[in-house]
C-alpha cells in the first residue's frame, strides 16, 4: 500500500485512524437573498447539533458567488462545491472560500483546466474531492470496480505531479457490489481517504438497507473516512442515518440511543406518533443515554428496567421512568415537555 495521507478539509482532518464523519448535500439552490440565506444558516446549525460533519453544495453558476461566500464565512461546518464540467465554476468556488471542491477530472475538458483547479486549490490549502461514479468512467475492457479503482489511483499520480496530496477519492454505483469491491480494492493499493456512498439508493428503506451493507462492511474493515447515506428524501434523514450506522459500529460515542416498539393492536399509547413529534430535538443531545418508548404495559415496565429514561402509557395516562423507577404520571398533552426535560436533567 503506498503512503498513508490525511486530508484537511476546514476545520476537519480525516485520514486513517480519525474519527469517521457524516456528510449531506443541501437539497436546492444556493440562495439569493439574505433572508433565506440566514435561514439556511440556522438550517445548517441544526443539522450540525444533529451530527452532520460536512455539507455539499451544488455549484452550477458564477450567479452562486455571492451566497456561496457568506456561507463559507459564516457556516459551522466546512462547506464542499460540487463542481461539474467547467473549470471557471472551480476556480471561482475556490475563491469563495470552499473548503473541499468535488470534481470528476475526467468531464472537466483539457488536462490544463484541470492542472489549473488543482494550482488553485493547492495555492488556497483547499482540499479536492476526485467523484468517480459508475456512470461516468474512461471507457475499458476491465470489470467495473477495477475501471473505478484504476481510474482513481490514475488522477491521484497526476495531481501527486503537480505536488497535491489534500485529496479524498469517492468510488460510487448504484450496485451495491460493485460500490463495496471498487472501494475495497482502492484501500489496498492507496492511503489516501475514502469518502463512501452508493448513489441513486432511493428512498429511506431501500438506501439504508443498500447503504449499510455496503458501507457497513467496508467500515468494519477500516476503510472510509467520510460518508453519506444518500435519501430521496430529508437531507436531515441522512444525517440521523449516517449517524446511527456509526454508532452502531461503535465508531461514535455519544447521543442518545432510542428504544421504541413498533405499533400492534394493543398499543393504548401512540408511540409512533410521538416519537416522530420528538426525535429531531434527541438527535440534537449528545448525551449518553437511553430512551425507551413503548406503546402498551406488555413489555413498557421492562424496557424501563434497561433504559435510562423510559415512557409508555394507558389511554391519555403516561407513565414516565427513569432507570426503571416510575417518577411521574403526566396527561397525554404534557408528555413530550416532561420527556425533554427528563433528557435535560439527566446527569
Amino acid at each position: 500500500m503506498s503512503e498513508t495521507h490525511n486530508a484537511i478539509i476546514g476545520n476537519k482532518i480525516i485520514g486513517k485512524g480519525l474519527p469517521v464523519l457524516v456528510q449531506t448535500m443541501y437539497d436546492s439552490a444556493i440562495p439569493k437573498d439574505m433572508v433565506e440565506l440566514d435561514i439556511l444558516l440556522r438550517r445548517i446549525g441544526e443539522l450540525n447539533a444533529m451530527g452532520c460533519d460536512i455539507l455539499r453544495f451544488s455549484y452550477p453558476s458564477l450567479d452562486d458567488h455571492e451566497g456561496f461566500s457568506w456561507l463559507c464565512r459564516n457556516s459551522p461546518i466546512p462547506l464542499v462545491a460540487d463542481i461539474h464540467f467547467d473549470y471557471k465554476l472551480a476556480l471561482d468556488a475556490i475563491a469563495c472560500g470552499a473548503h473541499k471542491i468535488r470534481i470528476n477530472p475526467g468531464n472537466i475538458g483539457a488536462r490544463w483546466k484541470v492542472d489549473e483547479v488543482v494550482r488553485s486549490a493547492l495555492d488556497h490549502n483547499v482540499a479536492i474531492r476526485i467523484g468517480l461514479n459508475s456512470g461516468s468512467l474512461p471507457k475499458g475492457d476491465d470489470p467495473m470496480p477495477v475501471l473505478m479503482s484504476n481510474t482513481a489511483l490514475d488522477y491521484l499520480s497526476w495531481f501527486e505531479s503537480l505536488n497535491f496530496y489534500n485529496s479524498v477519492v469517492s468510488l460510487k454505483a448504484s450496485d451495491v457490489e460493485t460500490t463495496y469491491e471498487a472501494n475495497r480494492l482502492f484501500a489496498a493499493k492507496s492511503g489516501y481517504p475514502l469518502h463512501l456512498g452508493v448513489t441513486e439508493a432511493g428512498s429511506v428503506v431501500s438506501s439504508v438497507t443498500r447503504s449499510t451493507w455496503a458501507l457497513g462492511r467496508l467500515l468494519d474493515q477500516g476503510i472510509g473516512n467520510t460518508l453519506r447515506i444518500s435519501i430521496t428524501g430529508e437531507i436531515e434523514t441522512e444525517v440521523q442515518a449516517g449517524v446511527e450506522l456509526l454508532r452502531t459500529l461503535g465508531l461514535r460515542k455519544g447521543g442518545i440511543r432510542i428504544v421504541s416498539c413498533p405499533r400492534c393492536g394493543r398499543h393504548s399509547f401512540d408511540s409512533q406518533a410521538f416519537l416522530q413529534s420528538i426525535e429531531k430535538e434527541l438527535m440534537m443531545v449528545q448525551k449518553d443515554l437511553t430512551l425507551a418508548i413503548m406503546g402498551c404495559q406488555v413489555n413498557g415496565p421492562g424496557e424501563a428496567r434497561h433504559a435510562d429514561i423510559a415512557i409508555t402509557g394507558i389511554g391519555k395516562e403516561i407513565f414516565l421512568y427513569e432507570h426503571g423507577k416510575l417518577v411521574r404520571k403526566v396527561r397525554l398533552e404534557e408528555a413530550r415537555e416532561a420527556v425533554l426535560e427528563a433528557v435535560r436533567n439527566a446527569e
